[in-house]
This record gives structure tokens, sequence and C-alpha cells, in this order.
């Protein structure tokens, strides 16, 4: 009996640990970054970051107008495609960083996290003026058997395109 209980107590903090150590500032970050690259470059891997159940609220202000996104995981594929389409046909170089991140772990035990932060992306295209995108990003990101998704993603940016 003492030793069930033991193995319990050792599963329960190694569970604990693993939480802590996923949703660590470098290792939140790390996944951010390849995240957004993916996300630039139009690669799929940057839709299979989103749950399948995720809610999305985007607003982009930019030159040409306002952007919103609202829905779920096929809206902001769409939106991440034509996006990436868009910085293709540029042949636009971006540069992106990241300030200000908070994380708040949340869930049982530590299985979820929402990570606020703000973003800034230049974006140099040919013989254009090099424009910056600020986006002021809040996210959950969840932690399943296949590593972390986004689950909720809710972002407003302004000076794009």
């Amino acid at each position: 009996m003492i030793r069930l209980i033991l193995i319990a107590l050792v599963l329960l903090g190694g569970f604990y640990a693993h939480g802590r150590y996923t949703f660590s500032e470098p290792r939140v970050m790390g996944w951010l970054v390849q995240h957004t690259a993916h996300s630039m470059q139009g690669d799929s891997a940057a839709c299979d970051d989103y749950a399948n159940d995720v809610k999305v609220a985007l607003t982009a202000k930019g030159l040409r107008g306002r952007w919103e996104v609202e829905g779920g995981k096929e809206e902001v594929c769409g939106y991440l495609k034509q996006s990436a389409a868009a910085l293709t046909v540029l042949q636009a170089r971006t540069s992106t960083e990241f300030e200000d991140v908070r994380i708040t772990r949340g869930g049982f035990p530590w299985t979820t996290a929402r990570v606020q932060y703000t973003q800034r992306t230049a974006v140099q295209a040919g013989p254009m003026p090099s424009l910056t995108i600020v986006s002021e990003d809040s996210m959950v990101l969840a932690r399943t058997t296949s590593g972390l998704r986004i689950r909720e993603l809710q972002s407003q940016s302004s000076g794009g395109l």
C-alpha cells in the first residue's frame, strides 16, 4: 500500500515538474518563435499548433483598412495562408521580437498557461520602405500528449499592409 502511494506521489511530482518545465519562459518562447516562423513562411505546421476547438479573435489595422477574424481553426488557418501568401508575393523579409512576455500557469496540475506579450515584426519588401507591425497578443496554451496547442488566441495589431 505504501509503495503504491509513493509511486503515485512520484508520478504526480513528475507531472508537476513537467508542467513547470513545459510552461517555463525559455521553453514557451522557443515554441512561440518557431510557431511564428512557420506562420510567416506559410508552413502547414503553423496550423497544426492550433487545437481543433480553438477560439480566435484577431483584429489587424493596416494601410488597406481593417481585418477581423473570429472563429476557429478553419478561420485562423485561412488567415495565416493569406498572410503568408502576401509576404511571399512581395518577397518580404521579416524580423520579429517579443516584449513584455507574461506567462501564467493554470489548470490542474498546470495543464494550461496564458501567455501575453507584445510582438513587433519588421517587414522589408524590395524597394518599399520598411514597416513595423505591432500586436498585443494573449493566448492560452494547452499541454497535450503531442505537444503545446493553442486553445485561445486574441490579437490586436496595427501597422500592417
